[in-house]
């Protein structure tokens, strides 16, 4: 499998609270990054597009929940299957809360990069307003990579 790249985009709009009163993030999965760099908070955008709410529950589990799809007859929902997108998910909210845990902000962007079919990398992006200092960014890869073997590498 060649090179993957899917740009997660934090979206505001979809933030929500459950009944538990545990945070919600929302996020936007775009397959290009023109289409990521022209994405818009709260539209439904002109690009295929997966949107899902990355939950913070109490109890300190993470989950990921599909809100819907974009433009379902894209190449891309006909060549990678479901479960694909379903397990980029369950990763990218892992990343995304265990950044905000650290350094109190949600990323504003993840890039995922994947490069055979079971390897996936993460990059993490805050708003340039907001950039952690270099030590909590050291703490935040550190508490990232800790018992994940497969993203220590």
């Amino acid at each position: 499998m060649s090179e993957q790249r899917f740009f997660l985009v934090y979206d505001p709009s979809f933030d929500d609270m459950d009944a538990e009163g545990c945070p919600a993030y929302g996020y936007v999965m775009l397959f290009n990054e023109q289409d990521a760099a022209s994405y818009q908070s709260g539209e439904n955008p002109d690009s295929a597009a997966v949107s899902m709410l990355f939950t913070d529950h109490k109890d300190g589990q993470i989950s990921a929940d599909l809100l819907g799809w974009a433009h379902l007859e894209a190449d891309i929902f006909q060549t990678l299957p479901l479960g694909h997108f379903l397990g980029l998910m369950e990763q990218a909210a892992q990343v995304a809360i265990h950044s905000y845990r650290q350094v109190g902000q949600v990323p504003e962007r993840l890039v995922s990069s994947q490069n055979s079919d079971e390897y996936l990398q993460f990059e993490v992006h805050f708003s340039a307003d907001q950039q952690p200092d270099a030590e909590t960014e050291w703490q935040l890869a550190r508490s990232l990579i800790s018992g994940r073997p497969y993203l220590d590498s």
